[in-house]
């Protein structure tokens, strides 16, 4: 069978899941498996019917996953409000994003670093792309 990752992006990927482990743990609605076949996979549980898996098949796509799902934790009870109208982050909201991701991201062992610098680049382009600046 040939190697779904190569050792770099499997220590990687696995000091990623190390670090989010209860974050993940702690939600009801999806978990990331692994097979041997394809590698990790997001899935959705509460409703398997409704969305299918994903393969993780790089770090940015793990923590693309990630980091858009604890967002979603932070503006999901203005959304709510606002069905189907997406919007930039607040300043509150994004200073509390940043504090949740960063606290999780602190712990991965030698490159919080450079997992830091991606979430500023994640939301610049996730402000950019709800604030219409490529409209």
């Amino acid at each position: 069978m040939a190697m779904i990752y190569t050792e770099e992006v499997q220590k990687e990927l696995d000091n990623i899941l190390k670090a989010f482990r209860n974050y993940i743990d702690e939600q009801n609605y999806f978990d990331i498996v692994y097979s041997k076949k394809i590698g990790y996979v997001w899935i959705v549980v509460d409703d398997p019917g409704a969305a299918g898996a994903e393969q993780l098949d790089t770090p940015e796509a793990l923590l693309d996953n990630l980091f858009n799902d604890i967002i979603n934790d932070v503006v999901a009870p203005r959304e709510s409000a606002h069905l189907n109208e997406a919007h930039a982050l607040t300043e509150s909201e994004e200073a509390e994003c940043r504090r949740r991701i960063t606290a999780i991201l602190e712990q991965i062992e030698g490159g919080a670093d450079e997992y830091l610098d991606y979430l500023d680049e994640y939301i610049k382009d996730y402000q950019e792309r709800y604030n219409g600046v490529d409209e």
